[in-house]
């Protein structure tokens, strides 16, 4: 499978009001955490405050025991900087329904004869079903692309994803990350779609974080928000969400 294929979904945002999609029962998050496991689901952790991110699968959820496993990766210092970190943000996706929670720090165990990680289950996880977090891989072999027009010049990116709250882009190299301060406002970026068009909206700078690869491979991703995004365009990007959504249930069967 090609590595940009392998993403994890990014956090939902800090000024969401999720107290109405909390779970709080060992045994609806020990379900929950099932589910992910049965669907094979690609996991995001975000560690370092945020500045790192591994990918994992479930491998397992005890609601009696009150913890669960996870893979470990396959890059091993990324594996050794998990086991320090204090605190771990799991984001991940089940049928477009976004599932996020956090936990403390994991231990390193075997199951079933391989290494992996074990945690305790979280106090609570946030399952969370709006349109504007449904979030679509964008195609790989001709990706779409956005230009930002900042004060060094006009920089073009290509999209990880998409949904109708904003778009994630690859960065091309660890040097570029000097160019964004998150919280700036960027007008007037230009959204290349291919066939479905093109269109131009406002966005936020929200997060930016190291991806680690399965391959052992870096690489750098930027989450942008859209601000008041219009009609035409929001249309737009709903029929084309459709459209990427056929695609990708027809390629999986």
């Amino acid at each position: 499978m090609n590595e940009e294929e392998n993403q994890g979904p990014n956090p939902i945002h800090s000024e969401q009001d999720i107290a109405p999609f909390l779970l709080k029962t060992p045994m609806e998050i020990a379900y929950v955490l099932r589910l992910l496991e049965q669907a094979h689901s690609n996991i995001a952790i975000y560690f370092n405050a945020g500045h790192d991110m591994m990918l994992t699968r479930i491998l397992s959820a005890d609601a009696k025991a009150k913890q669960f496993v996870f893979d470990i990766s396959g890059h091993e210092p990324t594996n050794a900087a998990l086991l320090q970190a204090d605190k771990l943000l799991f984001v991940g996706d089940l049928d477009g329904v976004k599932i996020q929670f956090s936990t403390v720090k994991p231990s390193r165990v075997l199951f079933e004869g391989k290494a992996a990680f074990m945690v305790s289950l979280p106090n609570d996880m946030v399952k969370l079903q709006r349109r504007e977090f449904f979030r679509l891989t964008t195609p790989i072999s001709s990706p779409y692309t956005i230009a930002l027009p900042l004060a060094s010049g006009s920089l073009t990116l290509e999209l990880h994803d998409i949904s109708l709250g904003g778009v994630g882009l690859w960065l091309k190299d660890e040097q570029q990350k000097a160019l964004f301060n998150l919280g700036d406002i960027v007008h007037k970026a230009s959204i290349d779609l291919g066939a479905a068009g093109r269109i131009q909206a406002d966005i936020e700078l929200r997060n930016l974080h190291t991806v680690y690869l399965k391959q052992g491979m870096t690489r750098w991703m930027l989450g942008v928000q859209f601000l008041n995004l219009s009609r035409g365009n929001e249309s737009l990007l709903q029929k084309l969400m459709v459209q990427l959504e056929r695609e990708q249930k027809a390629l999986t069967g």
